[in-house]
């Protein structure tokens, strides 16, 4: 019996892991670790669009909601240094688990991320130096 645990546990965090395949860490701030999905990323000339996603060390408040993680999709323009977001899901635990409580896919303005923000990590990243 104690073998089929083991293998149960063995199933469940290989499957953990691969349900986030592609996303690879950004980086981690005081408030949350950072994730970017750069395998899946469509670029267009000077302009990177990946999906992330970001979970908090302790619960943030958005519109009413409690929550401990979010999924995004971000554009990059790695020429012009700036950052826009086009969506972005809420979730009450980390991994975005527990279902969306909030989307938001009205995209926000082009802005130029301050220096060691989460975005501008996500800048560095999404756009490396050549």
């Amino acid at each position: 019996m104690r073998y089929f645990k083991s293998l149960g546990c063995c199933f469940l965090a290989c499957y953990a892991l691969t349900s986030h395949a592609g996303l690879a860490l950004v980086g981690e701030t005081k408030e949350s670790i950072i994730y970017l999905n750069l395998d899946a990323a469509e670029k267009k000339g000077d302009v990177v669009k990946a999906e992330g996603s970001q979970d908090f060390h302790q619960q943030q408040q958005w519109a009413g909601h409690d929550y401990l993680s979010a999924k995004f999709v971000h554009e990059f323009d790695c020429a012009k240094r700036v950052v826009r977001q086009l969506a972005l899901s809420i979730y009450p635990e980390n991994m975005a688990n527990g279902g969306a409580l909030l989307n938001d896919t009205q995209a926000k303005d082009w802005a130029s991320p301050a220096a060691g923000s989460a975005q501008a990590m996500m800048l560095n990243k999404a756009c490396p130096a050549k």
